[in-house]
C-alpha cells in the first residue's frame, strides 16, 4: 500500500482542529517568549515573541526580515517547525530547539 504524504496544508488543518479542542487554560498568553532555533547554520537563532504572536527580536541577523511577523508560538513543542505567516501560512524550516516563557 503506498502511502499519501500528508500536506502542510493538512498538517495545519489537523493542529487547529487540536487547538479549537483545548480549553482555555491550555493557551498561555501571559508573557513574551524567546524561541530558539536548532543552528542548521542560518542567520537567526532566536526570536523574542511577544503575548499576541508577533516576533520583536530576532538575533543574531536577520531583525529586517523578521520583526512584525505574526506566528502562535503556544501550540509548539520542542523540535517542531515554527508556524509563521507571510503572505501565505508557512513555517520556519529549523527545528525549535527551546523555547522560554520570559516573565
Amino acid at each position: 500500500m503506498v502511502r499519501k504524504k500528508t500536506t502542510y496544508k493538512e498538517a495545519m488543518k489537523k493542529k487547529k482542529t487540536k487547538i479549537l479542542k483545548m480549553t482555555p487554560i491550555d493557551i498561555k498568553r501571559e508573557g513574551k517568549y524567546e524561541v530558539t532555533f536548532e543552528d542548521k547554520g542560518q542567520d537567526f537563532l532566536v526570536w523574542i515573541i511577544d503575548e499576541d504572536g508577533y516576533v520583536l527580536d530576532s538575533q543574531p541577523f536577520q531583525k529586517n526580515i523578521w520583526v512584525g511577523k505574526f506566528t502562535i508560538p503556544d501550540f509548539v513543542q520542542k523540535g517542531d517547525l515554527l508556524p509563521i505567516w507571510l503572505d501565505e501560512e508557512t513555517h520556519i524550516k529549523y527545528p525549535i530547539k527551546k523555547i522560554k516563557v520570559l516573565k
